[in-house]
């Protein structure tokens, strides 16, 4: 498939995307592209997109795109006690409504 036919395939709003990555997407083998899949589908969406950038061969984007990962991963560190303090404070609140919903039913 051409990167033409690949775009006149996929909506309109999608086609600018499609024309900056999609020759990325062209160059990998089936194989390639099924373990990319398999990253998107497991939630490794800096490592998907890491891939995708890595075949457009260009190093110093590759480079930035490493650089702002790790600021990503290292800023989801920093938050993530925040964020188990927010889920435990959730899950508090929850039980207390789960009592009171088994109190109105009688149990």
């Amino acid at each position: 498939m051409t990167l033409q036919e690949l775009i006149a395939k996929v909506p309109e709003p999608w086609r600018p995307i499609v024309a900056e990555y999609g020759p990325a997407l062209l160059a990998m083998s089936a194989e390639e592209l099924w373990a990319w899949v398999r990253l998107l589908a497991e939630g490794k969406d800096d490592q998907a997109y890491r891939a995708v950038l890595a075949r457009l061969d260009d190093a110093e984007l590759l480079a930035e795109w490493d650089r702002l990962a790790e600021q990503w991963h290292e800023a989801n560190r920093r938050n993530a006690a925040r964020a188990d303090l927010s889920r435990r404070a959730a899950q508090a609140v929850l039980r207390v409504l789960l009592t009171a919903a088994l109190t109105m039913v009688g149990l």
